[in-house]
């Protein structure tokens, strides 16, 4: 999200920042009670003038959106049902998605770290999403604008680096990854494809007023500037209503990746009857 966000405003202080989130809110607001409204692109911006190639991009120093990434298959299909909204059914292989990463854009008033605890799911017309169970974000501004949309955010204390990220809920763990070793895995080791960006990039959600709606965050290519294969050993608060989908002591295949988005940010509407 914070890739997208950096294309149509880099506001230099945090009264500017509070300034264009509350804009972004309210044009996401509009998007959602026009109803003739599918698509809004670049946050209600126009779209690029031209395509970007992926692979032409680089960047200095650790910009970009970073940090460690595993995904596994569910050990209980029955609770990754249960945990799939109406509007999605379960793919032909269920995969669980656990991400923390740092959002460094370059400026320092919009970096953040954020968490992601997420299932695939497919939409009524055969595209695959991943729905968020759990968005764990450190900043009082970027957890208002991501509940307003439906994202289930709340503030904890999140360190990421590229050995270890922790989540931390008033000192217990909520989810934490560690690389153990790098290992030579290659993509289809990781159960999802390296443009996917292990979910980021094509994220839904329940929108918390017209629940029929599904919100559905994109963003075009995104560029991998720096790619290591790892193992990733996974801990999680087991009281969460997730956790069961989540071996316990998980060493599972991952990444750590530092990349940034060179497309547009779309959000899509998906309707549970269509």
């Amino acid at each position: 999200m914070a890739d997208s966000k950096s294309k149509t405003f880099g506001p230099k202080n945090e009264v500017e920042h509070a300034y264009y989130s509350g804009m972004i809110i309210q044009r996401v607001r509009r998007f959602v009670n026009n109803e003739k409204a599918v698509e809004l692109i670049n946050w209600g911006s126009s779209s690029r003038a031209k395509s970007v190639d992926p692979k032409s991009v680089k960047i200095k120093g650790d910009t970009g959106t970073n940090g460690l990434f595993v995904a596994f298959k569910p050990t209980n299909l029955e609770l990754y049902e249960k945990l799939l909204p109406p509007h999605l059914s379960a793919p032909v292989i269920p995969v669980v998605s656990l991400v923390t990463v740092d959002y460094n854009t370059g400026n320092s008033v919009t970096r953040y770290n954020e968490g992601m605890v997420m299932i695939k799911g497919v939409c009524s017309d055969g595209t695959e999403t991943w729905f968020v169970l759990s968005m764990p974000v450190e900043t009082w501004l970027m957890m208002e604008m991501g509940v307003d949309w439906g994202f289930p955010k709340r503030l904890f204390d999140i360190t990421v680096k590229n050995e270890k990220t922790l989540v931390l809920d008033k000192g217990i763990t909520h989810l934490a990854l560690e690389k153990t070793q790098n290992s030579p895995l290659d993509e289809s080791d990781v159960l999802i494809p390296s443009g996917d960006a292990w979910g980021i990039n094509n994220m839904a959600v329940i929108h918390p007023i017209k629940k029929e709606i599904l919100l559905i965050f994109s963003y075009g290519p995104i560029s991998v500037q720096e790619r290591i294969f790892s193992k990733v050993k996974v801990s999680v608060d087991r009281t969460q209503p997730w956790a069961g989908l989540i071996p316990e002591g998980l060493i599972g295949n991952g990444v750590f990746q530092r990349y940034i988005s060179v497309g547009d940010s779309v959000i899509r509407k998906n309707f549970q009857n269509q």
